[in-house]
């Protein structure tokens, strides 16, 4: 965590780094980490209505409605066995869920993918290059993803992103990105060694993150999609109000230009 002089005041604001994904897709991160997930929760519905008219009572303009609510819900967590997990989320076991997603959740009202929204995930990273800037004695971490509601300045670019997938205006998603909440070593934390924890954040309510930079950095550049991920700047404000600092959000505008140029411009 880095401070710096955020007014000409000479008021210090300390800033944070927080890795995070602009989707909450569960078809994008499945594509994105596959068998590196090894907890998820996700959860997607859509309802129907039928009408029908009363054949006694149709000059009348009588008519029944009967409304259906199709609910699809995933709460994976990964199982061991004596040679190695024994439900991995392989390309195969996504393509079987995904499925059934789209038996369960497709209608003619959408013209996109149906979908679930990823509220939590946990993912398992074998990287040496994140094990060079802690004091990790092994390579493994398991980092921890929790979706927030995207703050102001990341609504528009966060849209955008998710354009082609209809998340908001057609299977009326929430705006939320997936902040990085936790970086653990495995090796610690089952050997009980130390609490093995290089990275802490509790959310938007936290006004302390424990973010370093260059394991947020390294985070971003080889862990995260090129697509979704970025790193978000937090400061704590003059009343202990943590905010995203807005003026060093200038790349992702350039960044949406380009992945939105076949999205719908007028999509929410």
């Amino acid at each position: 965590m880095s401070e710096t002089n955020a007014e000409s005041s000479g008021e210090i604001h300390r800033i944070a780094q927080i890795p995070s994904l602009l989707t909450s897709s569960a078809r994008e991160l499945f594509d994105a980490f596959g068998e590196n997930i090894i907890r998820l929760q996700a959860h997607g519905s859509v309802e129907t209505t039928n009408r029908t008219a009363i054949d006694d009572l149709r000059q009348y303009g009588v008519s029944r409605e009967q409304q259906t609510n199709q609910r699809l819900s995933i709460e994976y967590e990964q199982l061991h066995g004596e040679s190695g997990p024994v439900n991995p989320l392989t390309s195969d076991a996504c393509k079987r869920i995904l499925s059934e997603l789209d038996a369960v959740l497709d209608t003619d009202r959408i013209s996109v993918d149906p979908d679930l929204t990823v509220t939590s995930m946990l993912i398992r990273i074998t990287d040496e290059r994140l094990q060079e800037v802690t004091p990790a004695q092994s390579a493994e971490f398991d980092l921890l993803f929790v979706a927030d509601p995207a703050e102001p300045p990341l609504r528009e670019p966060t849209k955008r992103l998710n354009a082609r997938q209809g998340l908001y205006s057609e299977l009326g998603f929430n705006i939320t990105n997936l902040n990085l909440r936790s970086v653990i070593e495995t090796e610690a934390k089952y050997h009980q060694q130390s609490d093995g924890q290089y990275l802490s954040w509790g959310g938007p309510d936290d006004i302390r993150p424990r973010t370093p930079d260059r394991l947020a950095i390294r985070i971003n550049d080889h862990v995260l999609p090129d697509t979704y991920g970025m790193l978000k700047p937090y400061r704590v404000t003059d009343d202990s109000v943590l905010e995203v600092a807005e003026s060093n959000l200038d790349d992702i505008a350039d960044r949406t230009v380009h992945t939105g140029d076949t999205a719908s411009q007028g999509e929410e």
